[in-house]
């Protein structure tokens, strides 16, 4: 299984805790003025596809799963995963459940990446040979990438027939200039975080940064050019650096706002969707719903 071949890396890295300790793990807000256009590259930054293609997300139900932590730290990730995935309106399936969403905390990221290809390549998904050793060689602290499906307009998973490299749809929805016949899904969610970069955080931190690499398909350096407040940047930074304690309102308002909105839709009138949800979530008093 997927799990035995990630769990045999993920406990090189057991003994070297990534959790000291637990502080309150509120969701805080980051002291910036909120502009338009800042909205605006917020959201275009982690919705980053052509203006006419369609953003990815899980459709089915999630079940996050972390590994490499003692056991204790892993329970309280994958604890804190649902608690945010489930105040941000993303489905969840009843625990205990078949993990498509994986942490893994390694100390050799490369070699793990290098199992999951050799043993169970499907959860790559249709990336190349060549995306795949771009993924193990990746100096960055930790990588992410989706197993992506697809999905009717109307939410009902498509699938190949044996042998055959398209989906096969049925139904009568006719498409428009602003929304396809299909979506793209998440079948899968894989985040490999580096244990060296890992060291010092909470399993809240930690936690935090795993759903936005894996309900969301994000690329730190391109958000967090942005300027708006992230936990995207919490890993690998001096020991001197200010960090987030946890995820900002702008992570949890760009999950509600991705979630909240129609992927069938086109990138160019989703992403407008999406600007407004993000300011309503910026702007909205009490925020008392937030996981604690």
């Amino acid at each position: 299984m997927l799990v035995q071949v990630l769990l045999a890396f993920a406990l090189q890295s057991a003994a070297a805790s990534a959790a000291p300790g637990e502080p309150p793990s509120e969701i805080v807000v980051q002291g910036t003025r909120v502009g338009k256009m800042q909205i605006r590259d917020f959201v275009k930054a982690v919705t980053e596809v052509p203006f006419d293609g369609q953003v990815g997300r899980f459709v089915k139900a999630a079940c996050p799963s972390s590994m490499g932590l003692t056991p204790a730290q892993n329970a309280r990730v994958a604890e804190r995963m649902r608690e945010v995935a489930a105040a941000a309106g993303i489905r969840l399936a009843p625990a205990p459940c078949t993990p498509n969403v994986f942490v893994v905390v390694t100390a050799d990221k490369k070699a793990a990446i290098e199992a999951i290809d050799g043993q169970f390549p499907v959860y790559f998904g249709d990336m190349s040979s060549k995306q795949v050793k771009a993924l193990a060689s990746s100096p960055e602290p930790a990588v992410a990438w989706q197993v992506r499906g697809l999905s009717s307009a109307d939410g009902e998973q498509l699938e190949k027939p044996a042998g055959s490299t398209t989906y096969r749809l049925q139904g009568t929805f006719n498409p428009s200039r602003i929304r396809a016949v299909t979506k793209p899904t998440f079948d899968a969610s894989v985040v490999v975080v580096d244990v060296k970069a890992a060291a010092g955080l909470t399993t809240t931190e930690l936690a935090d940064y795993a759903v936005m690499r894996t309900f969301a398909a994000t690329d730190p350096d391109r958000v967090l050019r942005t300027g708006a407040p992230t936990i995207l940047g919490v890993l690998g930074q001096p020991d001197d650096k200010p960090l987030p304690l946890t995820l900002a309102y702008w992570d949890l308002g760009l999950l509600r706002a991705l979630y909240s909105t129609d992927n069938a839709y086109y990138a160019r009138y989703q992403r407008g969707e999406m600007e407004e949800v993000v300011k309503e979530e910026l702007e909205r008093p009490g925020k008392s719903d937030e996981p604690k």
